[in-house]
């Protein structure tokens, strides 16, 4: 399959908000619901919410005590470059990702961040958009280029699966959602989402990763042993004062009793 590259130099802002998005009120409202089971199954010390729409997100759910958010806009606890977190290197627990790789030029970097901040063990939810389902087709319209979230950048799952592989994690959880194109009120395409999600699982315009990060056992290393340039004899021990005395030795002394 012929993907296109997932660096682009043409930026997109990201939305601050779900306001801004198509139904955006619904949609938060069925994120919600779809995270709600999740919660209960992650635990630590400090959960980050990366990117204004993640911010907004219900995580009262969630055991972790510290929670906080961070994005290159203000209304979050921390304003930062999301692809250059400010924080130490494996010290988040958790880490929360909406949208956040859709609407950002160089979605590897903001991974390979979240990564390095994440702890051995320790687990990523990602919320991403469709490219095969009625959000993905009506998303090939120019004429919705400028509407969120018609406008971001679609990635399989497939293809979130293979770079989260690539970095050592593990998909334990996955779900797909709203089977809706947006582009109408919920209410009236009610029935229509109901046969999609019951004969067409797969096609959810939504889907939600749960990732866990392996913990790399390590493997100690053997020394390598290396046999001299110049073999030598192998010395003979003899009882004659405890000294050591090798073949030559011994050839020497015949050689004077004669």
């Amino acid at each position: 399959m012929f993907y296109t590259p997932a660096f682009n130099n043409r930026c997109v802002l990201p939305p601050a908000s779900w306001d801004e998005l198509a139904q955006g009120k619904w949609l938060l409202d069925q994120v919600n619901v779809g995270l709600s089971q999740w919660w209960p199954r992650i635990f630590g010390y400090h959960l980050l919410k990366v990117g204004s729409l993640s911010h907004q997100i219900d995580t009262s759910a969630c055991s972790i005590g510290r929670q906080f958010s961070v994005s290159p806009t203000l209304g979050t606890d921390v304003v930062a470059d999301i692809s250059r977190l400010p924080f130490q290197e494996s010290s988040i627990d958790a880490c929360l990702l909406s949208l956040s790789l859709n609407f950002h030029h160089n979605p590897h970097q903001v991974l390979r961040e979240v990564n390095r901040v994440t702890v051995a063990g320790g687990h990523i939810i990602i919320i991403g958009l469709n490219p095969f389902s009625p959000l993905g087709l009506v998303h090939l319209n120019p004429q919705l280029g400028h509407k969120y979230p018609f406008n971001g950048r679609f990635y399989s799952v497939g293809r979130v699966h293979d770079w989260l592989g690539l970095l050592g994690y593990k998909v334990i959880a996955e779900q797909k959602l709203i089977y809706s194109s947006l582009l109408m009120k919920p209410h009236r395409t009610h029935y229509l989402q109901q046969v999609m999600q019951h004969n067409l699982p797969s096609f959810g315009s939504f889907y939600m990763i749960m990732a866990k990060k392996l913990v790399r056992p390590l493997t100690p290393v053997k020394p390598r042993w290396q046999l001299n340039s110049k073999p030598s004899l192998t010395p003979i021990a003899t009882m004659q004062n405890g000294n050591t005395k090798t073949i030559d030795d011994f050839i020497n002394i015949s050689g004077n009793n004669k």
